[in-house]
């Protein structure tokens, strides 16, 4: 296939020019007289036969040259896939977009997005008439914004601009996937292609876990991958948040620990923390320690209520990451419920009472009248040697630790092994009752969960505990689900702790009082119990922040809710809550929580709204690094796989696999070439032709011999 063919008719009637040129050249004939001229005639015949044959291959070189020239002209194509010569086959061609969040990183004037629609628009209006094309969108699941093979050029391109950014990660190899299924469908005599447009995150090409859906493309297909992201990112994103206690007791302390990730080379950068649009606090974070440290901040004193906050990084090309969004919800203090005899329960209320502050922090009833208190006002229930209880009252409280209360239990003699047995929620079940020989009393106590909040902040200023224990509980199996805090022991538990629905189980080895051990006697009493009281507090179905998602059981989170509420998102938009009755149980869940920021609750006594939901982007989009481009082919699975940089290098291997490849610029090297050979030849056949015109006398004089005869011998114009 040539792009100008006419030139293929000057090729042809330039290489007849150095045929006509050769039989016009003149062959001058000089008479010699020579005595024997059977000798001449035979000489003349040996040097015909050489000349003949030597301007054969000047003329032959000279008719190559043109030739070459002319084919150079006319640019001869090679097709480098598809249908070889017959290149004017219509064409299914699928565009794959990546939607993900990381599309928003800033480039130039615009954004990678803004780049990746106009790419997406630049392929659209590069198909033929009869090329047809569909969209893909790659999102956590893939989108098809044009399902089935078109030609509408125009209802595509407005499909396009009508996108809308992703607020969450993408998988690229499912949409490919995808996009491969909806061109199988289709004619199966027309060349498919698969466009994929992307930044050069190296997250979207990776599977989610393993056995993931592997890349499916057809043989024969060609993939163009281009990458429009920049190749050296750099991001500054905080990865988590950790807000100790979820839900604090006015008066309380509360801190904020963030965890940060960086991509590009290490930076120093600043944490600002905001509260009810207020800027509280800032941290700077050197760039030694964005990496190995965890920046906190010590919240201030805030009023009972719900108190909408932030913690902002710097302003950088990737803007949707820079904000973490949680709430802070602080409470009147609530009571513990003490459930026991005043001589077993003595210890425990008054390391209570001082630790919180108040004597009406605390609330004791016997395990007779337990079923008499409404569980729901007391941030925890801590049963001393309160075992056995009947079945009803069993019920009772397991519902509370569900509904996101706290249960402290602490054995005695009364509770025999099998007062265990009827409970379902207990992180372990004793097996017995064991007292330990004087030699063994003394034991270490071990953190073994240092992260757990009943611990973090013991760990620091009281040293290494060490208690004397008489009597213990033994256990023969732990929970799946249980923890062991604390040890006193290589697998001998002193405090499990096990979630149950929204609550926590907690179960001591040992009792409140002296009877068992000096525990209430050690400096780490009454800290611990304290803990238990804010876990208690903070305990519950209520987070600080969500992840986005495309739904949210809000009846789990507020299981006040029985009826929709009046939701609206970070842009005021009103939000969809769907009720349905599941088990005579009304289940409220919202839908489409994908923007980041705060979600209120609105009614006629607060208008303004009242934000109960923190929504964050999933951070693991905000790690930018780049994919390796020699991975691309082996993630897709396919060898024939063009990548870009941008829109024209696109275009060029578009043209390259759509049209061919150009080989006019080699021609002309290689006519080049030959010329340069031709001259060199001329020139040796010219100097060859003249020496033997001279021959003994002068150069290019005609030779005189003897005698009557004549002989006719080619002049040096015959061998040029």
């Amino acid at each position: 296939m040539f792009l100008a063919p006419l030139f293929l008719m000057a090729a042809g009637v330039g290489a007849t020019v150095p045929f006509f040129l050769h039989l016009m050249q003149n062959r001058r004939r000089t008479r010699l007289p020579f005595p024997t001229v059977r000798f001449l005639k035979k000489a003349e015949k040996n040097t015909s036969r050489r000349i003949r044959l030597e301007n054969f291959l000047l003329w032959l070189l000279r008719t190559m040259i043109m030739a070459l020239l002319g084919a150079a002209f006319a640019m001869p194509m090679v097709r480098s896939g598809g249908l070889g010569w017959l290149g004017d086959a219509p064409r299914d061609v699928a565009i794959v977009l990546d939607a993900s969040y990381s599309m928003g990183y800033r480039v130039d004037r615009g954004t990678v997005w803004d780049k990746g629609i106009e790419t997406a628009i630049a392929i659209i209006e590069g198909l033929r008439d009869p090329d047809r094309f569909c969209i893909y969108i790659a999102r956590e699941q893939p989108e098809a914004i044009v399902a089935e093979p078109i030609a509408n050029k125009h209802e595509g391109i407005l499909r396009l601009r009508a996108l809308q950014l992703g607020q969450s990660e993408s998988r690229i190899i499912p949409a490919a996937n995808a996009a491969m299924k909806a061109l199988l469908k289709a004619d199966s005599q027309r060349e498919r292609e698969i466009h994929i447009i992307t930044d050069n995150q190296a997250l979207p090409w990776q599977p989610i876990a393993a056995g993931a859906v592997e890349a499916q493309i057809a043989p024969k297909t060609p993939v163009f991958v281009t990458l429009l992201g920049v190749s050296a990112p750099e991001n500054t994103a905080i990865a988590s948040l950790d807000l100790q206690p979820p839900v604090a007791r006015r008066g309380s302390e509360m801190k904020a620990q963030v965890k940060l990730r960086r991509t590009g080379p290490p930076a120093d950068t600043t944490l600002s923390l905001f509260i009810d649009d207020r800027e509280i606090s800032r941290k700077h974070v050197p760039a030694a320690d964005a990496d190995s440290t965890e920046p906190a901040f010590t919240l201030p004193v805030l009023e009972v209520g719900v108190h909408a906050a932030k913690i902002q990084t710097p302003e950088d090309n990737l803007t949707a990451d820079n904000a973490f969004y949680f709430l802070i919800r602080i409470q009147e203090p609530m009571p513990a419920l003490v459930v026991g005899s005043d001589s077993e329960t003595l210890f425990l209320k008054t390391a209570l009472r001082t630790g919180l502050g108040s004597a009406s922090a605390v609330e004791s009833t016997s395990p007779e009248k337990l079923t008499e208190k409404p569980l729901s006002r007391y941030s925890s229930v801590i049963l001393c040697n309160a075992l056995p209880l009947f079945g009803q009252a069993i019920g009772v409280i397991e519902a509370y630790v569900k509904a996101g209360g706290v249960l402290v239990i602490f054995p005695g003699m009364a509770a025999k092994p099998d007062a265990y047995t009827p409970w379902t929620a207990l992180p372990a079940t004793p097996r017995s009752v064991d007292d330990l020989p004087l030699a063994q009393r003394n034991r270490t106590l071990s953190w073994d969960q240092p992260q757990h909040p009943l611990v973090r902040s013991l760990r620091e200023g009281i040293g290494i505990p060490t208690v004397a224990i008489r009597r213990k509980l033994a256990f023969d199996n732990v929970h799946e689900g249980a923890q062991r805090i604390v040890s006193m022991g290589a697998n001998q538990p002193f405090l499990l702790d096990r979630q149950f629905g929204a609550g926590h189980v907690l179960l001591f080895s040992v009792s409140a009082d002296r009877t068992w051990s000096d525990f209430p006697l050690s400096p780490f009493f009454l800290p611990l119990l304290i803990q238990c009281a804010d876990l208690g507090t903070g305990a519950g179905p209520r987070t600080p922040f969500e992840w986005a998602t495309d739904w949210l059981p809000l009846s789990d989170r507020f299981p006040e809710w029985k009826t929709p509420p009046s939701l609206s998102g970070p842009d005021g938009q009103p939000l969809s809550v769907r009720a349905s009755v599941i088990d005579g149980r009304t289940v409220l869940n919202a839908e489409n929580l994908k923007m980041p920021g705060f979600y209120s609750v609105t009614s006629s006594a607060e208008p303004e709204g009242k934000p109960v939901i923190a929504v964050n982007l999933l951070r693991e989009e905000s790690n930018l690094t780049p994919v390796i481009e020699a991975e691309i082919a082996k993630h897709l699975g396919v060898e024939d796989t063009a990548v870009a940089h941008d829109l024209e290098s696109l275009r060029s291997l578009i043209t390259e696999h759509r049209i061919g490849r150009t080989f006019g610029e080699h021609l002309l090297w290689i006519a080049l070439l030959l010329t340069a050979v031709e001259f060199v030849y001329a020139n040796v056949l010219g100097r060859s032709t003249g020496a033997s015109r001279g021959g003994a006398g002068s150069p290019g004089a005609p030779s005189q011999g003897i005698g009557t005869g004549s002989a006719k011998t080619a002049s040096a114009g015959e061998g040029a």
